[in-house]
């Protein structure tokens, strides 16, 4: 299936334009307001080698399998060869849902697209390669006020879905991402451990982190107030993204990952409080992502 382009006019009257590619996993390779593009195109090359980068999904697993829940299948997938060099035992990182073709249509401007693990990938089962059944749903529109987004999956197994996005944030080190959040977290960095919040960080009386993306970072935070609901905001110097989150269940967190000089930020809103431990078969996460130039 070839890539689907939604296009509308904000209220302003500016372009607003979103392009999904069904059989790369439902990637969505651009979101562009005018001539401003939200998603790191320099990592496109990174994605047509495995997947690593534009606007890839999540599930039905998040990170890398522990090895035991890896299966051993007798292919080698067209992807292998770049895993297996980088090290890596589970060779579909954050899930097979990035990497297969899904089933989707479009309805002017919004997709309504499908996952299950009766489809395939290069002849393999989908439930072969994740070691269970599962299907996942994905609806999108496209309007006025911006692009919505929300994800879902039924699974055997436990499962999480979401989204984790390569947000282009330039390469000066000046971009910053601000968000209402709980008073602990999750360091990736050391080893998947929950924390208080560091007394150096910049946060006000309301709980506003301001956290500055010049440094390694890999972080699970949680909505503040409302564990339901939140918004993480990304500024850069040309523009800033707001993305809106909203979920069923307070089993749910939004991550940060940068890795320092990077020219791209991943803000993955995700359907499980610890993504690399869910306990939910039955999950879905939505997210809203508004794009403005920074000064005006």
């Amino acid at each position: 299936m070839k890539p689907i382009t939604l296009s509308t006019r904000t209220k302003e009257g500016e372009t607003l334009e979103a392009t999904f590619l069904p059989e790369k996993g439902m990637t969505l390779a651009s979101y562009k307001l005018g001539e401003i593009e939200a998603i790191d195109q320099s990592t496109k090359g990174d994605f047509d080698k495995a997947r690593n980068g534009l606007g890839a999904l999540i599930g039905p697993h998040f990170y890398a399998r522990p090895d035991f829940l890896v299966p051993k299948i007798d292919h080698e997938f067209s992807h292998e060869k770049v895993m297996r060099e980088k090290g890596k035992v589970d060779i579909f990182t954050h899930g097979v849902g990035r990497y297969a073709s899904w089933n989707a249509e479009q309805n002017g401007n919004t997709i309504h697209a499908e996952l299950s693990g009766e489809d395939k990938l290069e002849g393999i089962p989908l439930s072969e390669i994740e070691g269970q059944n599962f299907k996942m749903v994905f609806d999108v529109n496209l309007s006025e006020e911006g692009l919505k987004l929300d994800i879902s999956v039924v699974s055997d197994r436990d499962s999480v879905v979401g989204f984790h996005y390569y947000y282009a944030i330039g390469n000066n080190g000046n971009a910053r991402v601000r968000a209402a959040v709980q008073d602990t977290y999750l360091d990736n960095l050391d080893g998947n451990r929950k924390k208080p919040l560091p007394a150096d960080w910049e946060i006000d009386a309301q709980r506003m982190l301001t956290y500055p993306l010049n440094q390694d970072t890999d972080c699970t935070f949680y909505p503040y107030p409302d564990l339901l609901n939140g918004e993480i905001v990304l500024e850069t110097e040309t523009h800033q993204l707001s993305v809106r989150t909203s979920c069923p269940s307070a089993e749910n967190s939004w991550q940060v990952w940068h890795p320092k000089g990077a020219t791209f930020a991943c803000i993955e809103p995700i359907s499980s409080q610890n993504p690399r431990r869910p306990n939910l078969t039955v999950s879905e996460i939505s997210a809203t992502l508004n794009l403005k130039p920074l000064h005006k």
